[in-house]
């Protein structure tokens, strides 16, 4: 199994992230499965591989379904359940921005575009036409040395890089502090590069 392909982590990643979660259920009194509840049908292990293949490939739950050899609904009801539990256990760990730049390191900025499914309220705002697909645009940050420092919450793909840093209420963050950005954030506080031709593409400016 390529766990860095199906579910964006390496497999030490995979299963540290896996004894955080087995961790905090061991914690509660309910444990991973309440007294009385569905029988589990899933380990623990696929759950999370479940819930992960669906944020990295946004994986069709009925194909994940057959592929476990369980139904639509059980992998729906897995998905809610592990997405807090990820959280939670990635929250050990939360970098502090300001503390990052205290130490010097540069940060750098940019926006990825994660696909959404074809939902009619969404279909218009969600549709990126210069991807030409429907998804969110979500901003990272991250520093120089490519170690993650926030994930801002996701905008409708509708949005270029410099509205949706705005409404993510990174701007505000990020006001007085120099950053790292491509040609999308001009108009904010980032350091960005000349367009070809004005003085080299090496250069930067703020």
């Amino acid at each position: 199994m390529n766990y860095n392909s199906t579910t964006g982590l390496t497999l030490t990643k995979f299963l540290e992230l896996l004894d955080r979660i087995t961790e905090i259920l061991e914690s509660r009194t309910c444990a991973s499965q309440p007294p009385g509840g569905r029988p589990v049908v899933l380990s623990l292990h696929d759950q999370l591989y479940i819930a992960l293949n669906l944020l990295r490939h946004n994986t069709r739950q009925n194909l994940l379904a057959h592929l476990h050899g369980v139904s639509q609904p059980t992998v729906s009801r897995v998905y809610r359940r592990m997405l807090p539990l990820i959280s939670e256990a990635l929250a050990f760990e939360l970098p502090d921005i300001h503390d990052a730049l205290n130490r010097g390191e540069s940060l750098i900025i940019d926006g990825t575009d994660v696909p959404v499914r074809k939902h009619k309220p969404a279909i218009r705002t969600h549709y990126s036409g210069k991807k030409r697909k429907h998804c969110v645009n979500v901003q990272v940050l991250t520093t120089i040395s490519g170690r993650l420092m926030l994930l801002a919450e996701p905008v409708p793909g509708s949005h270029h890089d410099r509205k949706a840093i705005t409404e993510s209420g990174l701007e505000e963050l990020l006001a007085g502090t120099l950053y790292l950005g491509d040609l999308g954030y001009q108009g904010t506080d980032a350091m960005i590069p000349y367009k070809k031709g004005q003085r080299g593409s090496s250069e930067f400016r703020v």
